[in-house]
């Protein structure tokens, strides 16, 4: 990512703008990062899925959710994939945010920006989420 910037001489990170350890690229960004990982636990904890978070080792970001999608109760395989869709998409926007506007690195905005668009999609009628986000009503329940 920052190699295509750095071609068409846009302004670009030396390494990744969320976390600064590593070189960016799109793996790190979406499941190596210490910045992206914290932001799948905080969202998928209190989904009790937590055990699909990546880890540092992942090589793939398509084949981690492409097995954590086989594990999950087919009930909730389409809210799975909704949710790393939204949230690469959240932290891609965000990562944008911090390169070309100077934002910090907060994963509460991520979260925020994610909770956000979810509830959006939600009230659209977003197929698959209120098999991970039973309210008491049928509506999705926010987690804060």
């Amino acid at each position: 990512m920052a190699d295509r910037l750095a071609r068409h001489n846009l302004p670009h990170p030396s390494h990744c703008p969320l976390c600064n350890q590593e070189n960016e690229d799109i793996q790190h960004l979406l499941t190596k990062c210490v910045f992206a990982r914290q932001f799948w636990h905080q969202d998928l904890a209190p989904l009790g899925l937590d055990q699909h978070v990546p880890r540092r080792r992942e090589a793939s970001f398509v084949e981690r959710w492409r097995k954590s999608s086989r594990k999950v109760h087919k009930n909730k395989r389409k809210g799975l994939k909704f949710i790393v869709i939204l949230g690469a998409w959240s932290i891609w926007k965000h990562r944008n945010k911090c390169v070309f506007i100077g934002a910090s690195p907060s994963v509460n905005q991520v979260l925020q920006s994610f909770n956000g668009e979810k509830h959006l999609w939600v009230m659209a009628g977003g197929r698959g989420l209120p098999a991970l986000y039973p309210g008491q009503d049928g509506h999705v329940a926010e987690f804060q």
